[in-house]
């Protein structure tokens, strides 16, 4: 009885009801996208603070110093730069055991990084790969290992370029980060460590499915972990290398000092998700870059956006319009040739 007259049962029965499971996954990807746009907003009001003693005259006056030959070897690493990415793409068909034509992959890949970069993985790259790999006979659950077989490239070569520099490179770490300069080649051993020990388990594995938490995951083989491994390396060295060919000439920062730095900031955009970094990169690299004029730094910043950033989503939006635009032209008889090629090729 008195429980009927007590109203804190219901109350809590209430409280339970709103809490539950289907009632969480229906709002967290709701909170996810609130939580992007408050980190986004925060980064940026932070960037504003440092910024918004230099006047607009003299960050375009940054840009203006940037020279020809920067501007040109940029160029030429952001080429390079997306011919390695198509690595990504390439290694992870080959890890499920699929095949598709080379054109495609480079398709794909572009599109999708480009993508990606602008509007972050999840809202973004994902959606586009998604879309051409379904158009091209994809089951969902050979996207869904495709998709983490990128997420580990990328971090394997993470892993193992930092641990490398911080291990064997003289590295200076800003006292900002409050990392002790004695802790610095331990930490580079612990994160190398950890790429040997993916190396190691692929090699073990041999391409069988290993169960780990009482989950079933499916390794490369390790010729394809070990060209994870260097096209990771070799995607954010060159992407470093772009950033740092704009940067003031007479910057007293070497590149194996910005290298690290570089890496830190492409990991806490990746943490983040927030589409294209906006505002964390920047205010990373200003806070621990040390020797460059603030505003020359902004100005190195954000011709790296348009030339990395903004110049590749334009040419993989109209890429992806004419894709499009030649897939709902197609005939019947090209539709059937297109499943049966498909079919064969998943056989093999």
């Amino acid at each position: 009885m008195a429980l009927k007259n007590n109203p804190r049962p219901t109350a809590r029965l209430c409280i339970f009801r709103m809490c539950d499971l289907p009632t969480m996954k229906k709002y967290l990807p709701i909170l996810g996208k609130l939580l992007v746009l408050l980190i986004c907003a925060l980064a940026c009001w932070l960037l504003y603070d440092k910024l918004k003693r230099y006047s607009m005259e003299e960050i375009v006056d940054s840009i203006l110093h940037i020279r020809h030959r920067q501007l040109a070897l940029a160029v030429a690493l952001v080429v390079l730069n997306y011919a390695i990415l198509v690595g990504y793409d390439w290694l992870a068909v080959k890890a499920i055991h699929r095949r598709l034509p080379f054109p495609r992959v480079c398709l794909v890949s572009f599109a999708g990084s480009a993508v990606s970069y602008n509007l972050g993985a999840l809202l973004g790259g994902t959606t586009v790969r998604y879309r051409l790999y379904s158009a091209w006979g994809f089951h969902p659950i050979d996207i869904v290992r495709l998709v983490l077989m990128l997420a580990v490239t990328f971090w394997i070569g993470a892993l193992g370029l930092a641990g490398g520099v911080l291990l064997f490179a003289n590295v200076h770490i800003p006292p900002e980060l409050g990392i002790e300069p004695s802790h610095i080649r331990p930490l580079g051993a612990g994160l190398l460590a950890l790429c040997v020990l993916y190396l190691l388990v692929c090699w073990w594995a041999r391409g069988r499915a290993v169960h780990i938490f009482k989950k079933e995951f499916s390794l490369p083989t390790l010729p394809i972990a070990l060209a994870q491994t260097a096209v990771a390396c070799a995607d954010l060295l060159v992407a470093a290398a772009c950033l740092y060919a704009l940067l003031p000439e007479n910057s007293a920062i070497s590149f194996a000092d910005f290298l690290p730095n570089y890496l830190l900031a492409q990991v806490a955009v990746v943490l983040t998700h927030v589409p294209g970094g906006v505002g964390v990169l920047e205010l990373i690299l200003m806070h621990i870059i040390h020797g460059v004029v603030p505003q020359r730094l902004f100005g190195a910043i954000l011709v790296f956006r348009v030339l990395y950033y903004l110049v590749p989503l334009l040419i993989s939006v109209i890429l992806l319009f004419l894709y499009e635009f030649r897939l709902r032209r197609r005939t019947p008889e090209q539709i059937a040739a297109e499943e049966k090629a498909t079919e064969i090729s998943a056989a093999k």
